[in-house]
Order: structure tokens, then C-alpha cells, then sequence
């Protein structure tokens, strides 16, 4: 009789262990499943114009974005250019993208100069209310361009492709084809566009489908 309870007690543990370890299995690949949704839901994850969070530029690592001072450039050993920083901005006005410069002087990318107040600035007192970088094919980005390691809104860069830039802002708002124009030496490339009031992204892709240009505005970052 003993040896019959004993039994039955060692079966009965041996079923539990094997209940247990089942149950643990279900839960560790249960987490699992929840942390491949997570990483797959943030890489699909996409930006609207109508937040100020779309708006930035990784330069080396440092992040920028619409309102910060133009001259933060210098946080990346980067610059403006000398003969720019006296020139004025009329209040709630902005002037065009113009070039930022390393410790070389040589151009590697452009800032839009945003004068948001109700007085006339000068340059070097602007925020950033905009941000340029690139040319039309790919192949012809200066080194010192390519060395800043740029990147916007969902790790967008430059070298990027048509579809890294649906998976991060959906389907473009406007497409232009430019055919290649051999008087002109110039390379076939599209511009797509995203547009929401004073906000904005362009991107141009060459004819090796590579993103070779990249723009965005926001003069109502404050708004």
C-alpha cells in the first residue's frame, strides 16, 4: 500500500514538472511575440507633419530642431558664414537656405535663418526653420557632406531609399519626374513632397534610387 502512495506521489510531480515547464515555455515565447511586435511597430512607426517631433536633423549625433538657434551649429565644429552674420531679418520673416560651413570652409550643408520675433534680427540671432542637404545625384556628395552622418525624422538619410521614406512619412503628397537632360549634364531624379501648411519635407531620389537630397521647413514651430 505504501509503495502504491509513493508511487502515485512521484507521478504526481512528474506531471506538475511537466505542466510547469509547458506554462514557462507559453509565457518566454509569449514575451517574445510581444517584443517582436514592439520592435516591429516602432520600425513601421510613421511621422505627421502636424508634430514638431518630424522636425530635426541628427548632425554627428547632436539633434537639432526648428527653433533652436542657428548658431548651436557650432556644437559640431560647424559655421556660418562670415559675410551672412550681420545680414538683417525683418520680423516674423525668414530668408532663403543658406550654406553652413566646417572648420575647412568648405559648404557641407544649409540652414533656413527664421526670425519669429516682432523685430528685426540680425542673422547669427535666427532659429533654424529649415534644413538642406544634398544634390540631385548622389554620386556627386562632397565627403565632408557624407562624413556628417545626417539623419531626420525616422533615421531617414541621405543614400536612403523610396520606400524607407514611405515607411516613415506613407505615401508622398506630390511626385515630380525629372528627366535626365544631356545639354545640361543633368541625371534623371523625382522629387517627393510632403506638405501640411508651413511645414514641409522634400526629398530627391537619383536614378540609382538612392535619396540624394533632403529638405524640411517649419515656420510654425512655435504655433
Amino acid at each position: 500500500m505504501k509503495k502504491k502512495i509513493i508511487n502515485s506521489i512521484l507521478i504526481f510531480i512528474l506531471l506538475s514538472s511537466v505542466v510547469l515547464c509547458f506554462t514557462g515555455c507559453e509565457l518566454n515565447k509569449n514575451n517574445s511575440n510581444s517584443d517582436d511586435n514592439s520592435q516591429n511597430n516602432e520600425s513601421e512607426k510613421t511621422y505627421s507633419l502636424d508634430s514638431n517631433d518630424s522636425f530635426y536633423v541628427m548632425i554627428n549625433g547632436t539633434k537639432f530642431v526648428a527653433g533652436d538657434k542657428i548658431s548651436s551649429v557650432s556644437k559640431v565644429n560647424l559655421k556660418l558664414r562670415d559675410k551672412d552674420l550681420d545680414e538683417n531679418i525683418p520680423k516674423n520673416r525668414y530668408l532663403m537656405a543658406k550654406p553652413i560651413i566646417n572648420s575647412d570652409n568648405k559648404e557641407v550643408c544649409k540652414f533656413v535663418a527664421l526670425n519669429s520675433t516682432d523685430n528685426t534680427i540680425k542673422y547669427s540671432d535666427a532659429v533654424i526653420g529649415g534644413f538642406e542637404v544634398g544634390d540631385i545625384n548622389f554620386s556627386k556628395l562632397s565627403s565632408e557632406t557624407l562624413a556628417l552622418n545626417i539623419e531626420v525624422a525616422g533615421g531617414l538619410k541621405l543614400g536612403s531609399s523610396y520606400e524607407d521614406i514611405v515607411k516613415v512619412f506613407g505615401e508622398p503628397h506630390f511626385k515630380n519626374e525629372f528627366k535626365a537632360d544631356e545639354k545640361y549634364k543633368r541625371p534623371a531624379y523625382t522629387v517627393y513632397t510632403y506638405s501640411k501648411g508651413y511645414k514641409g519635407y522634400k526629398f530627391i531620389v537619383d536614378d540609382s534610387g538612392k535619396v540624394s537630397q533632403i529638405e524640411w521647413t517649419n515656420y510654425s514651430y512655435n504655433r
